[in-house]
């Protein structure tokens, strides 16, 4: 008679190395299992840590609660099979999200610049967390943002800098402020915007590494800054880039990313108004400019797609496998999967509208509370709704 396998094995050994998508699946299989699968936090934990990650890419469009969530190393990428609808489960939907940032799985997102939530969407798990409280007489932009975790404190930090425009003449026209906020004590403090002695403008969403967020600040025609906020600390500083001037061509625009875990920087030139190759660079010893690595050169210039790309294109995502570039055009956002050893094979898919957030993401298990004071909805928060998970 065969002889079952210990609990222990088969939870410890066998599902840990399951993907999320099979897992919440098997949530259906028992009781117990959705219990460990969905609320044992050692479990998500482990289960991030040992099996081969997924990464996707997750795009809100025009400010509709339907999103799409795109497979970004899927071989198929492009067809049906690649991505999936998603919604937002908050019972009051947005006329514009943010996507702040994402870590071990979880989304940091801003609607409308006063709600804010954090959210899995592998699992429908969300809370919402404190709004800022912006001055009444004042109204509020964004700038630039991001989200992390802290290893050593196991801890997320949500920060937040915008632009405080008055509403009344007498008063200083606009004032840049920064706000920080910790999961375990989840109150929005002040932040020291003035910490570099002078105003930065980088390209919102930040780039998170080593536990610090990064944006490109370019200061003039061609020259760019490394801005990197420190969620420990939380202080600003400026870090270094390649010495891009030693390849001999005319640098036109670069653009941040992670590679393998280490800062990538996306770099391409101006030739005769047309982008045919861009260059990625790694860093491979964190905060060490001599560390930075030419890692490799995507030339699409023979590629069918090379029209979709002329005049510099929009967006990169980087792996080590392939790059999903991204191009806005007058109907939306065509997202293009080239890879790196066989770049005819391509993945095409076109996303209409004219105003989206977009952000990437790993699916995971894990949260950040206990089970009773875990909120998952599909589209309401009823009590129905959150027995019933879908694939």
């Amino acid at each position: 008679m065969a002889r079952e396998l210990p609990q222990d094995i088969i939870e410890n050994n066998i599902l840990t190395s399951l993907p999320v998508k099979s897992l919440i699946r098997f949530t259906s299989v028992s009781k117990h299992w959705r219990s460990v699968i969905l609320y044992n936090p050692k479990f998500a934990k482990s289960q991030f840590e040992s099996s081969s990650k997924t990464h996707r890419i997750l795009v809100s469009s025009n400010g509709s609660p339907e999103l799409k969530s795109l497979d970004f190393e899927s071989p198929w990428f492009g067809q049906a099979s690649s991505f999936r609808k998603l919604h937002f489960p908050f019972e009051q939907q947005p006329a514009h999200c943010n996507f702040l940032g994402s870590s071990n799985g979880l989304l940091f997102v801003a609607l409308d610049d006063k709600r804010f939530y954090i959210w899995n969407p592998s699992t429908q798990f969300f809370k919402q967390l404190p709004g800022i409280g912006y001055p009444s007489n004042r109204s509020a932009v964004s700038m630039y943002y991001g989200a992390g975790y802290l290893s050593a404190t196991d801890n997320y930090k949500v920060m937040i800098a915008y632009m405080l425009d008055s509403q009344e003449e007498e008063e200083e026209k606009s004032v840049e402020a920064v706000h920080v906020l910790s999961l375990k004590s989840p109150i929005w403090r002040m932040g020291n915007a003035d910490s570099l002695g002078t105003d930065i403008f980088p390209c919102l969403q930040g780039t998170l590494s080593n536990e610090v967020l990064h944006w490109l600040y370019e200061y003039n025609y061609s020259r760019y800054d490394l801005v990197a906020f420190d969620l420990a600390s939380e202080e600003f500083r400026i870090m270094q880039l390649p010495d891009f001037d030693d390849d001999g061509r005319s640098l036109y625009r670069c653009q941040l990313g992670v590679v393998g875990g280490g800062l990538c920087v996306a770099s391409y030139t101006d030739v005769a108004i047309t982008c045919d190759s861009v260059d990625f660079w790694v860093m491979r010893e964190y905060d060490v400019r001599e560390s930075w690595t030419k890692v490799f050169n995507l030339d699409f210039s023979n590629l069918p797609v090379q029209p979709l790309l002329e005049r510099s294109p929009c967006g990169w995502f980087a792996m080590e496998s392939g790059t999903v570039a991204l191009k806005w055009t007058g109907k939306g956002i065509w997202f293009m999967r080239i890879d790196h050893k066989e770049q005819d094979k391509l993945g095409l898919y076109m996303i209409e509208g004219s105003r989206f957030a977009i952000v990437e993401y790993e699916e995971s298990l894990i949260w950040i509370e206990e089970k009773e004071n875990v909120k998952r909805t599909g589209r309401n928060s009823s009590r129905r709704s959150r027995k019933k998970l879908k694939s």
